[in-house]
Formats: C-alpha cells, sequence, structure tokens
C-alpha cells in the first residue's frame, strides 16, 4: 500500500499497477509519471526517516520518509523485498512477496 499511495502521491498524471504471480511468488510493478528516483538515493529512500530529492523539494508533501522502508520491511518479513526499478519516465517499484 505505501509504494501505491507514493505513486498516486508523486504521479503527475497516471500510476501503473500490475500484478504477476509465478510458481512461488507474486510480483507487484508500481510506477508513475513524477520525478522519480535519483540514482545515488535509489538505496538511501528504504532508511526510515530518508525522502527522496522528490519529497523534499517544493512540492513535498511533508510526509515522514517511512512509507517506501515500511513497504520493504513488510515485504521483507515475509521473505520477499521491494526493489527500485530504474526507469527513465518516473519512479518504478517491484514488490516480491513468496506464496505460503
Amino acid at each position: 500500500m505505501p509504494l501505491l499511495e507514493n505513486a498516486c502521491r508523486y504521479g503527475r498524471h497516471s500510476v501503473t499497477l500490475s500484478v504477476k504471480g509465478g510458481a512461488d511468488a507474486v510480483e507487484f510493478f508500481i510506477a508513475d509519471d513524477g520525478p522519480g528516483v535519483e540514482a545515488e538515493e535509489r538505496e538511501a529512500i528504504f532508511e526510515p526517516g530518508v525522502r527522496g530529492a522528490a519529497g523534499n523539494g517544493s512540492g513535498g508533501d511533508g510526509g515522514a520518509g517511512l512509507g517506501l522502508a515500511l513497504a520493504r520491511r513488510l515485504a521483507r518479513a515475509l521473505g520477499g523485498d521491494v526493489r527500485d526499478v530504474e526507469d527513465a519516465g518516473g519512479a518504478a517499484f517491484v514488490a516480491r512477496v513468496p506464496f505460503g
């Protein structure tokens, strides 16, 4: 949910959500057409309290920088993960959660 909320917050005109099931896991792909994630902040944005440049700019909403950290922590608690996907058109994330 935090990934989808961020996409809706930072997307300019569109948000894409797709779900793909495999033999052992399901993957959620969430992307938006917003400002995206700077290359140097790709891992740091998953730390609690850290906000990327898009969230710190003049258009920032004053969030606490906990959404991505929470999403990754929840996915990892289930044996999965959340990662940033380099995407020239905005921000993109994949959340992978194993079955069972």
